[in-house]
């Protein structure tokens, strides 16, 4: 369900947990103005970089996910969907064990220049 959710993407089915970050856009509007919605985005970052820190930690990997099917994740708890629903899905975060993919690789900044050269308006 969780792949599904998060637009099929494996990773978010295969790990420990995932979850969703929802937020209940009429009550912020109504309490605390339209500026706030902005902020609810900030705050599931920050809860998405506390997930991250505290996957590494624990020997887990976290994986933010920002594609995600918002009517479907609204409809899996019976809540309403649409342009005129009270709840809105910000982000989607995945935590689980790391899988190493060898197709990615890690080389210093500017390897593909040979020695000796320098990046155009680089330090001399």
């Amino acid at each position: 369900m969780a792949s599904r959710l998060s637009c099929h993407q494996g990773i978010a089915g295969r790990g420990a947990f995932a979850v969703a970050m929802l937020a209940n856009r009429r009550q912020v509007k109504e309490n605390k103005g339209a500026w706030a919605w902005r902020r609810l985005y900030w705050e599931a970052g920050l809860i998405g970089q506390s997930l991250y820190l505290e996957a590494e930690a624990n020997g887990l990997r976290g994986a933010g996910i920002g594609c995600f099917f918002d009517d479907d994740d609204h409809a899996l708890p019976g809540l309403e969907a649409g342009a005129r629903a009270s709840w809105q899905v910000l982000y989607h975060f995945t935590v689980g064990r790391a899988l190493d993919d060898e197709r990615l690789t890690s080389e210093p900044a500017y390897s593909h220049l040979g020695a000796g050269q320098r990046v155009q308006g680089g330090p001399s």
